[in-house]
């Protein structure tokens, strides 16, 4: 098993772990400067950190397929290239049938994660009449509510990571 990537998706898991608790905590504090702002932050970085997890894993089970993966293809085309070469890496398969289903936890949590990174060159915004300079302007780009999900995101990574290591670990 490629044991610097484990330890890269256990650390990304660990972060993420990290701000579910920083988010559970805030939540309620109406005494937190900026909460809201401070919330989002949160919610952002816990989804960087699932995701995160998410392509160190795939590279840890590629590495275990003698399989080059850099994160920059996606993993349907990293498994017709691996295909391409003659080896079927069942695991991967199965999640990327995961991912690729709409509506199931691993489809949703990268769509979010696509969101948040979207740039839309048509999107255009008008400067409010008083500025204060002191202040920063938080724009939140997706409803909260897709943030609810977190948990569970971190939940059904976690216990996907842990299966396929045991079935990778059987052979």
């Amino acid at each position: 098993m490629a044991k610097h990537m484990l330890s890269g998706s256990n650390q990304k898991r660990y972060f993420a772990r990290f701000y579910l608790e920083a988010i559970e905590n805030m939540e309620h504090d109406e005494s937190v400067i900026n909460r809201k702002a401070l919330l989002a932050a949160h919610r952002e970085s816990c989804l960087f950190h699932l995701v995160g997890a998410y392509r160190c894993f795939i590279w840890e089970v590629a590495n275990t397929y003698d399989e080059p993966y850099d994160g920059s293809t996606s993993l349907g085309e990293f498994l017709q290239q691996a295909s391409d070469r003659g080896k079927s890496i069942s695991e991967l398969q199965r999640v990327y049938q995961l991912e690729s289903n709409q509506g199931s936890w691993l489809n949703d949590m990268i769509r979010v994660w696509q969101q948040i990174n979207q740039v839309n060159p048509q999107a255009n915004s008008t400067p409010k009449e008083a500025v204060n300079l002191n202040a920063i302007e938080v724009r939140v780009m997706t409803d909260i509510d897709e943030f609810a999900q977190l948990h569970d995101w971190y939940n059904n990574l976690s216990n996907m990571i842990d299966e396929i290591r045991q079935l990778l670990s059987e052979w």
